[in-house]
This record gives C-alpha cells, structure tokens and sequence, in this order.
C-alpha cells in the first residue's frame, strides 16, 4: 500500500490523500468497507486527473474492485467534496447520496453569467466593484474540474446509510453549508466529519448572495451537536486523525465567540458597513488578492448576521444604499 495517499486509519476504513490544485493541496477522502464486495467512499476530490489517477491506485492498494463501491456519499457540494462525483459514479457505477440543499447549490460552481443581483449584493455591502471589475466568476476557475453528479439518494439527519455489515448515521451539521453532513459509525466510535471539524483550522462560515438565515448560529449549534456523541477517532477532511472532538468543537466556538467581541467592540465606534469590517477584522488592505478579500467580507458578515440575530447589532440602510451594521 502506497502510504503517503493511501493509509487504513481504523480497521476497514482507508484515507485517501487526494491532489488538489490549490491550497490546501490535499483532501482526505475515506475509503469504508463492509464486506468483500461491499465499500463507500464518503467523498471525492476535484475532477483532476491526477485526482482520478490517485483514487484508481488507492482502489488498488485497498484491494478493492472499483464496481465493489456502491455508494458515494458527499458530505457537502464544494468542489474538492463533490466536484468528482460523476466521474466516480460512471467509474464505480456507485449510488450517490448528498443533502438536497447541496446539490441545489452546486449550480453555483457551474458556469453561467453573474445575476445583477449578486452584483447588488456586493454593492449594498460595500465593496469596492471598480476595483474588482476584472475578476473571474468562480465557475471559470472551476471549470472543468467542478463535474457534480446525480444524486440518486437524499440523505438528511437521522439517516442510515448500510454498507454491507457497517451502518453510517447521518448527522445534519449545517453551517460551512446548509446541507453539510457527517457521517458516524457509532461501534466503532468513528466519525467522518468532512469539513465541519477540522484540527488546525477552522471552516469558511460566510453569508454571500443568496444566503438566508444565520449561518454561524447554525455552525455553533453544529458543533455543540456533534459533542453530543462518544467519538474516539475524528476523520477530517483537511489534517490528520485526531482525538477529543469536544475539547476542538470548544475551541472553534471559542474562536468565534472572540471574533464576535472584536466586531461590537468596532461597532460601537459607529455603524460600518460590512467590508469596512472585515478590513479591520481580517486586517487587509487594497492590495490584498481579491481571493482573500471576497472570503473574508463573507465570512465578516455571517458574524454580523449573527449580532443581528442575537440583539446585538441592528442593520440599517443609507441614502446610498449601503447596507449598515449599528451596535445596540
């Protein structure tokens, strides 16, 4: 077994190092088999084809027959977690099985021409379009190697999913998405977490176009959720394996709950707007790449969001349109 991109972590379950084209270079894919002829895969990398490459000789190196994958479960819709799903499916001829909400917004990643509504969006929240005029959509960056499959399963919370003699319980952690899942196997005291629960870092959580909601209350909720269950082995989808997912769910919480302070702190100085905020919080300027500045203003405001919802700020608009946080 090739041990730098393939490794069993626990009996009968393999993580998959998969080559992605651009930082971080690597996704964890696992590998779970029930039987001789009975495995998953829960997730799949980009469409690439040294991705692809990898995920043939990790078959290989499992001993496992690539018609021997009957499901493919994706825990959420972002390229390097479902942008090989057809590709893999035609390969494996497997089921696949995601969150509605997921693959509903997987169409974001597919090209098509920018609405005037997210150019709105944009707008009302301050950032600086002049200054942005040139940059690609992100369905140009994907292309290509963004390929979503059909889903031939919904999975929701509560769900099982039987894999020969192994069961994965479906654990709906909405927040880094609304439809992200993870999956636990609950004799092993396993728990996949994609990227949820991540060691050394944590999840984009942001509020974008379209969003709806509060998304860091739901990721909050989320990781107090998952302490709820007897967990030895974390599977993340970005790290190693790791321990004591209670005591990193506390401190992902932790993270949030200071950044939440720094931002009513700003705030009460006078109402922003939020681009204005995330200057200040994400400490970038001007010259910043526009691939860290958009991420950021997004992430920005789903903590914003997260005051209003909470009574803690209120929002309000001026005579440009701008749309102001105010603290209470």
């Amino acid at each position: 077994m090739t041990e730098a991109k393939t490794r069993e972590v626990y009996p009968g379950i393999f993580v998959v190092h998969l080559p992605l084209p651009m930082k971080p270079t690597i996704i964890n894919v696992y590998l779970v088999r029930g039987g001789e002829d009975q495995w998953a895969l829960i997730d799949t990398g980009m469409n690439t084809d040294a991705s692809v490459e990898t995920f043939r000789e990790a078959l290989v190196a499992v001993g496992c027959r690539s018609e021997h994958v009957r499901k493919i479960i994706c825990t959420h819709h972002h390229p390097d977690h479902y942008g090989c799903s057809r590709t893999l499916q035609e390969m494996t001829g497997a089921q696949l099985h995601v969150h509605r909400a997921e693959h509903e917004r997987a169409k974001a990643f597919l090209p098509s021409e920018r609405p005037q509504w997210v150019i709105d969006f944009f707008r009302a929240h301050g950032m600086p379009l002049e200054r942005f005029a040139n940059i690609p959509r992100q369905s140009d960056f994907w292309k290509g190697m963004y390929v979503p499959g059909e889903p031939q399963v919904w999975i929701d919370d509560g769900d099982v999913i039987d894999i020969g003699a192994r069961r994965l319980e479906v654990v709906w952690t909405p927040g880094h998405s609304p439809g992200h899942c993870v999956l636990y196997l609950r004799p092993e005291r396993v728990m996949v977490v994609g990227d949820h629960l991540l060691p050394r870092i944590t999840p984009h959580v942001g509020f974008g176009p379209g969003t709806e909601g509060n998304p860091l209350g739901d990721f909050i909720a989320s990781q107090r959720k998952v302490q709820a269950f007897d967990v030895d082995w974390v599977l993340p989808a970005h790290g190693g394996v790791f321990e004591d997912h209670r005591h990193r769910a506390n401190q992902i919480i932790q993270h949030h709950r200071a950044r939440l302070e720094q931002m009513v702190d700003l705030l009460r100085r006078g109402p922003r707007c939020g681009y204005e905020v995330a200057r200040w919080a994400f400490d970038f300027d001007d010259s910043s790449p526009v691939s860290y500045q958009f991420p950021a203003t997004f992430e920005t405001l789903a903590h914003l969001e997260y005051l209003r919802h909470e009574g803690r700020a209120t929002q309000e608009s001026d005579a440009r349109g701008l749309v102001l946080y105010r603290a209470t």
